[in-house]
């Protein structure tokens, strides 16, 4: 804290979405040497520690000499905040001229990674059929344009919530500019570790450098596999709110050709 004055605040957050990669490609980015990590100490400050002052944020990043030094950046990854309009609301407050990362993983594998990721944990007992049924009962949310909007509302932390994109961006969105914010691809990422490090390098207006290899694919962490109805039901669920993510942002993401590749095997039989 004595020191709070002299240190650089985030110039990039991964804001999610959750179980969506950011902590990995976070902790491979790092690696350039020209980007820097503050203290893992306030794990997430505007979303799990609200509490948290701007100073005490603020005593946990690099020294700014450091930083200017190298013409870097200091890169955040917090990926609770895409579902949690008050850490949005917080973050444009704080950091209104701060770089996003937003990493979007089909929503149907990122609720059933949250939830083996509870259970994992202890923190879930029933089986993931029921969660699905229970958050569909008493959470759904249209997806509509500006549905959202209200950076008081009712965070979107559930298994299924975690997935509408469309209605989270659109928040994000009024509140950032689009071109302080890079969309990526999680199955992409995945894919090729080093192209989009790459990508986030150039967003950031720095060289190209070849990051560690490595495995990120999430899909050994956990055992079990989704029920396919329960997979089928969740990807006509979300069919609308991936609609209203392509309007918004304008492109389409791998997960959506699933679908649509499902939608064609069932014509066909």
């Amino acid at each position: 804290m004595a020191t709070q004055r002299l240190r650089h605040f985030p110039t990039l957050v991964i804001v999610g979405a959750d179980n969506a990669g950011a902590a990995h490609l976070h902790a491979h980015l790092v690696s350039h040497p020209q980007c820097f990590e503050p203290s893992r100490q306030f794990d997430e400050p505007f979303s799990k520690s609200p509490h948290r002052t701007t100073r005490q944020y603020r005593s946990q990043s690099p020294i700014a000499w450091r930083v200017r030094r190298k013409l870097g950046h200091v890169l955040e990854a917090a990926p609770s905040y895409l579902a949690t309009p008050a850490a949005l609301s917080r973050l444009k407050h704080v950091l209104p001229k701060t770089r996003l990362i937003v990493l979007l993983r089909d929503p149907v594998v990122r609720a059933f990674s949250h939830y083996q990721r509870a259970k994992s944990h202890g923190q879930e007992a029933r089986s993931f059929a029921n969660c699905v049924a229970g958050e569909l009962s008493r959470d759904q949310l249209p997806a509509k344009a500006g549905g959202w909007s209200d950076p008081n509302g009712k965070p979107m932390l559930g298994y299924v919530g975690g997935g509408y994109y469309g209605l989270q961006l659109g928040l994000l969105l009024k509140l950032f500019p689009r071109n302080k914010v890079l969309l990526m691809d999680s199955a992409t990422m995945f894919q090729d570790t080093s192209a989009a490090c790459q990508r986030v390098f150039n967003f950031l207006g720095l060289d190209n450098f070849d990051v560690p290899p490595s495995n990120l694919d999430l899909r050994d962490w956990y055992q079990g596999a989704i029920d396919p109805w329960v997979a089928a039901e969740l990807r006509e669920h979300y069919r609308p709110h991936d609609a209203l993510l392509t309007d918004l942002v304008g492109q389409q993401f791998s997960w959506m050709n699933v679908r649509q590749q499902v939608a064609a095997t069932a014509a066909a039989a």
